[in-house]
């Protein structure tokens, strides 16, 4: 048996985001492919997109009431005073039907909100603001309403919300519901987006079974590929769950290689340095740039990061909680780079106070598992935080964060985390 790959030189978690986030950056963009709005959700802008018409297209109404012109009333408030003033009703306009003559003068047209003004008119009266005549044929403004009368009163000006040839998006948004529907609006029924990164993943080991059989004796069910498949589709990455590899040198090699057609190969187990762990060798078999191989991280310190042409190779730990952290470290960011998102959605830092003592990991960062307490910007540390305890995982809300050489952070002191669900206290998102 092939001998395992001795670690490197450890670099601190910081060193190895900056590596990852230059190298990844470095690396031509993926190609864009066009969508229906309807499937463009979630998706990376991939052009700059201009209104195809203004926004109203013509003036409308903001309110319930009466289109009038402007200056007949402006006439009336000449006068010295604040008379009333009687108007001509004719005809209306609602939204989706417009007028079918102009307004002449002295006359006022019956309006309701988001309908087009007639042809002259330049203002519209509120419906409470007027006095209809019994007969419906005139209508009478008080003096109020003739005294704060000016051109554009409750009008939506065209163009005054987007002008014909305005820029919508820039490529790197992110498209939500409403850059959708901005687009739908001003528009646009298809867009170019970006490509999603496609993510192979590959877990190895003797040990593991299909999810869905029975595990024998010294066997686990190989849930690393679920969860790091959920992980991906979740960043915006379409991932490609590989068979798992058992440790042999051939059957391991051809596995990365078909990994290696990826954008983005991430493998969980094989990569300490146990005489079963072959994943480093036979990554550099196959011509892999290794950029770092342990970090000073707990859990997680073996990960491996690597590049071979333009697929990035991140070869995480095969303990679920350090699969779990390195993804969350080194991969999510690359994801987020290779999606082409101009402001990648990553999850917030916060400085919290702990309820409990959390301890350090000597020459180590240790990323601690917690959960949320009541109290706001008080964060409780698991008790559980073995590498290989699923359960320890499965209900975090966010990574207490404690520095290398830092031997405790007491309680009621403050440390750095990183948030993975909000808070209980607070109604924004991270």
């Amino acid at each position: 048996m092939s001998r395992a790959a001795p670690l490197l030189p450890s670099v601190s978690v910081a060193d190895a985001i900056a590596t990852v986030a230059r190298l990844t950056s470095a690396l031509p963009p993926l190609p864009a492919e066009e969508l229906d709005l309807t499937a463009a959700a979630g998706r990376v802008l991939a052009e700059t997109l201009r209104a195809q018409w203004s926004i109203p297209a013509t003036d409308v109404s903001m309110m319930d009431g009466w289109a009038v012109r402007s200056s007949d009333v402006a006439d009336a408030r000449a006068c010295g005073t604040t008379p009333r003033v009687v108007l001509q009703a004719s005809g209306a306009s609602a939204a989706g039907h417009p007028p079918d003559a102009p307004l002449g003068a002295g006359q006022a047209g019956r309006i309701f909100t988001g309908a087009v003004l007639p042809t002259d008119a330049d203002a519209v009266v509120p419906q409470e603001d007027v006095e209809v005549a019994d007969d419906g044929q005139s209508i009478t403004l008080d003096g109020e309403a003739v005294e704060s009368l000016k051109p554009g009163r409750f009008v939506r000006s065209a163009g005054s919300e987007i002008e014909h040839g305005d820029v919508l998006l820039q490529p790197g948004a992110r498209l939500s519901a409403t850059e959708l529907a901005l687009l739908a609006t001003a528009g646009h029924a298809r867009v170019r987006v970006v490509r999603r990164p496609r993510v192979a993943i590959l877990s190895t080991g003797d040990e593991l079974v299909r999810v869905g059989q029975r595990p024998g004796p010294g066997q686990i069910v190989s849930t690393n590929s679920l969860m790091l498949a959920t992980q991906v589709r979740e960043a915006g990455g379409d991932p490609l769950v590989l068979p798992e590899a058992r440790d042999e040198v051939e059957p391991l090699r051809d596995a990365l290689r078909v990994g290696m057609d990826a954008d983005i190969l991430v493998t969980s187990g094989g990569i300490s340095v146990g005489e079963h762990d072959l994943v480093r060798g036979q990554l550099e078999a196959l011509g892999t740039d290794v950029h770092f191989h342990g970090l000073a991280l707990r859990p997680g310190k073996p990960a491996l990061f690597g590049t071979r042409g333009d697929t990035l190779v991140f070869a995480l730990p095969g303990n679920p909680a350090s699969t779990w952290v390195g993804f969350l470290l080194l991969v999510l960011p690359a994801l987020a780079l290779r999606t082409g998102q101009a402001s990648p959605r990553l999850p917030m830092r916060l400085e919290v106070t702990v309820d409990a003592d959390v301890r350090g990991a000597g020459n180590r960062a240790h990323y601690v598992r917690g959960r949320w307490s009541d109290a706001e910007r008080v964060a409780t540390p698991l008790s559980a935080q073995r590498s290989g305890n699923l359960r320890s995982i499965a209900d975090v809300d966010l990574l207490l964060v404690v520095p290398a050489h830092v031997e405790t952070i007491a309680a009621g002191q403050t440390c750095d985390a990183i948030v993975l669900r909000p808070p209980p206290w607070s109604a924004e998102q991270p």
